[in-house]
């Protein structure tokens, strides 16, 4: 795909979302809609792409690899990003900065610029399947609720997705053939839609940016300096194809996920700051995007 039409696709279907929301979203009838979209690529859309995914090679010895190099950044990240002196203020900031400089948007960004860029989220899958589930996990760990942190991970739409596929590839693979037409089309419509549902949920604010100027350059220097290098000295201890390092390192400058400001506002962590951090470096983020656009055409 040529890189104008990428970039076109991937600012406009955005573009769309924010604009719906900033002028038609008050109405109910219209959030109702969007969030039962929402439900629909998190809940069907996107086990279905796992479950395509998984059907179709199954359990490969380079997912063993992205496993360890996922694996392997998060210990890296809470390891430092505790000892950082800009992050040991107030918990509740401490906190959010950490979750949102370590986990981010591998799906509802991630998965739609690799699709455009590669065609292939083969890698991102395995990675991003580790990342929901540590996503949920630490956090909860961290904020000791005392919830069954099993069940809601348990609860994750893409293990069943991962789960089922895993189970055709290998047990009953001569299924596959005839289900590959009825999944194709769910890689796209899930490329298109989760990048709509990003532009609509991203909050359009600034306001705490300058409150916690410090915390928000920690987090900022760790997802754009510290997670590439992190994720490059990785890929050269861990064997992988070329796709799969490419796509590791795309979503290693991802900005943080939009999911981390639903866990800031649980567990009481500066929601506020955690929006106004996402939105802005998703921007930022879009324009590395586009800037390796521009280089690579």
């Amino acid at each position: 795909m040529q890189p104008v039409l990428t970039m076109i696709l991937l600012f406009g279907f955005m573009g769309l979302g924010m604009l719906v929301r900033h002028t038609i979203g008050k109405y109910r009838l219209i959030d109702k809609a969007v969030h039962l979209f929402n439900m629909f690529i998190y809940y069907i859309l996107l086990p279905a792409v796992y479950f395509d995914i998984f059907a179709r090679r199954g359990i490969i010895v380079a997912d063993l690899s992205i496993a360890l190099v996922c694996l392997i950044y998060i210990f890296i990240s809470f390891a430092v990003l505790f000892k950082i002196p800009t992050l040991k203020g107030e918990p509740e900031v401490r906190y959010g900065s950490i979750i949102i400089s370590t986990f981010q948007n591998n799906v509802f960004l991630g998965f739609p610029v690799l699709l455009l860029l590669y065609g292939n989220i083969d890698a991102a899958a395995t990675y991003s399947l580790i990342t929901f589930i540590f996503n949920v996990l630490v956090p909860g760990l961290i904020g000791r609720k005392g919830e069954n942190l099993l069940v809601k991970i348990l609860k994750l739409p893409i293990i069943y997705g991962f789960a089922g596929g895993v189970l055709i590839h290998y047990g009953v693979p001569w299924i596959y053939p005839y289900l590959a037409p009825l999944l194709a089309p769910t890689h796209n419509m899930l490329s298109f839609g989760a990048i709509f549902i990003l532009g609509y949920t991203i909050p359009l604010t600034m306001k705490y940016i300058f409150v916690y100027k410090p915390q928000f350059l920690t987090v900022a220097f760790w997802r754009f300096i510290a997670s590439p290098i992190i994720h490059y000295s990785l890929l050269h201890v861990f064997p992988m194809p070329p796709l799969y390092q490419a796509e590791i390192m795309v979503l290693s400058i991802m900005p943080p996920a939009v999911f981390n400001t639903v866990i800031a506002r649980i567990y009481g962590w500066k929601p506020e700051f955690t929006a106004s951090a996402t939105f802005v470096l998703t921007m930022v983020s879009m324009a590395i995007v586009v800037g390796l656009l521009l280089l690579g055409g």
